[in-house]
Parts: structure tokens; C-alpha cells; sequence
């Protein structure tokens, strides 16, 4: 039996090999404007729930503070959302699929291909409105068993969906005697 770590191609296999920065994709202009405009429903949301409390109770202070503090968590990630977005990107590979975000907190998901079970593509609203959409690949047990890339555009998750699918080990062809 051959050592496997030293056959050459092996060594030049993708799955060993550090992705560089240029192969990462990235997720695109759209998703941050998809995302400061579900911020910005959700600020109307909670200042009108506020504005109808206020009339209901008659409580004058209400307005001011609550919306004050809407306001300030609305503006904070109004700059935080482009770091957010600047931080995320993915890259599929012969033998696995990766997946990186976080700004303060980094999260890195390495998904073996072999352990795909099935992916997913959804579209909300607002998603389908800036041509962008979710890609869920689920694997097969653990605590994390799937893993979500939100706000991708909608071409890129069809063809990382059918790229997923062609890529998943099949168990009828892995035995070869």
C-alpha cells in the first residue's frame, strides 16, 4: 500500500491547499442594500408599534426614548452592516465547501462534500426584489447540521446548488472492487 501523503497527486489535490485571497467569492453591492433596507422596515415596524403604545397608553415619554434607542441601534448597524458583509465569502472545492464571516467574532464552516446530505435555495421578498437568495446545505448529523449563506445572488446559489449536487459522493459508486 502506497503512502497516499506522498503520492504527488494527492499533494496537489485542492483540499490541501490554502485558499488564496482571489478564489474567496464574496457576496455582492446588493446584499448590504437588501440588508440596511430589512433594518429600515424593521426600524417603521417598531416605531410605529411604539407611536401606537403611546397613543394607547398616553405615556409621553414613550416616543422619545424608544425611538431614540431605535434609532441608535438602527444607526450602529447602518456602519455595521458593510463590515459585516466585507467579512463574509465562501469557496467550493473538489472535496469541501467553506464558509467565513464574522466581523468581531470570526466563524469559519468547513463542510466536507462527503457529508452533504442535501442543499436548499430560498428567497424572501426582499431578496427576490435585489435578485439574491439563501443557500442551505445540510449535512449529515452534529450539532450543526446545516449551514446558511444569506444574501448571495440568485445565479451564484443555483450554481453552487447544482455544482453541490454533482460534487456529493455517491455511495453506489464508492465501492470499486
Amino acid at each position: 500500500m502506497t503512502n497516499q501523503l506522498l503520492d504527488a497527486g494527492f499533494l496537489d489535490d485542492q483540499c490541501l491547499s490554502g485558499p488564496l485571497p482571489d478564489q474567496w467569492l464574496v457576496l455582492p453591492a446588493t446584499a448590504l442594500t437588501k440588508r440596511r433596507c430589512s433594518w429600515a422596515l424593521a426600524l417603521l415596524v417598531v416605531l410605529g408599534a411604539v407611536v401606537a403604545a403611546q397613543w394607547w397608553w398616553e405615556l409621553p415619554w414613550l416616543l422619545p426614548v424608544l425611538g431614540s434607542v431605535s434609532g441608535l441601534i438602527f444607526l450602529a448597524s447602518w456602519f455595521w452592516l458593510p463590515l459585516a458583509i466585507r467579512h463574509s465569502r465562501f469557496l467550493l472545492r473538489t472535496e469541501d465547501f467553506l464558509l467565513q464571516s464574522g466581523v468581531l467574532w470570526h466563524k469559519a464552516v468547513l463542510i466536507p462534500l462527503h457529508r452533504v446530505q442535501h442543499v436548499t435555495i430560498s428567497q424572501g421578498p426582499l431578496q427576490k426584489r435585489f435578485g439574491l437568495a439563501t443557500l442551505k446545505v445540510y449535512t449529515a448529523g452534529g450539532l450543526d447540521a446545516e449551514a446558511t449563506l444569506a444574501d448571495i445572488e440568485y445565479g451564484v446559489a443555483q450554481a453552487l446548488s447544482e455544482q453541490l449536487s454533482q460534487l456529493i459522493p455517491r455511495g453506489d459508486s464508492d465501492v470499486e472492487r
